[in-house]
């Protein structure tokens, strides 16, 4: 019965310097490379990069719908559908291509933050 206890007691001694170990490594290796400030940092850049996006493609959007509105409102007056429905054709293709061009770029936006995490995690 002896044996035992001092096996078990070995064993609790030893998982308990063992988490103490692991635990004063860990905070050297966080105060060491700051890793959740610049993880912290990095979301906020991707935050504001994605919300500067989503501006711009609201804007480039309503600037293209304001254009289409003028040529279906100047066809209207002309009495000729068929411009206005070209004009309105070409703004709408326009507003796709800002649009996948700025899920495009939050995409690559993800991707580096994602990395940099990852790199920050080595």
């Amino acid at each position: 019965m002896g044996f035992m206890s001092g096996v078990v007691t070995g064993v609790a001694l030893a998982a308990g310097a063992a988490a103490w170990y692991m635990s004063r490594s860990g905070e050297r290796f966080r105060d060491q490379y700051r890793v959740e400030q610049r993880l912290g940092e990095i979301g906020d850049q991707l935050e504001a990069r994605t919300r500067e996006i989503q501006s711009t493609v609201n804007s480039q959007l309503a600037e293209m719908r304001a254009k289409g509105q003028e040529a279906v409102d100047a066809a209207a007056s002309s009495g000729n559908g068929r411009q206005a429905g070209d004009a309105l054709d070409a703004a709408s293709a326009t507003a796709a291509e800002a649009a996948a061009e700025a899920e495009a770029m939050t995409e690559r936006v993800k991707k580096a933050a994602k990395d940099v995490a990852e790199n920050a995690g080595s």
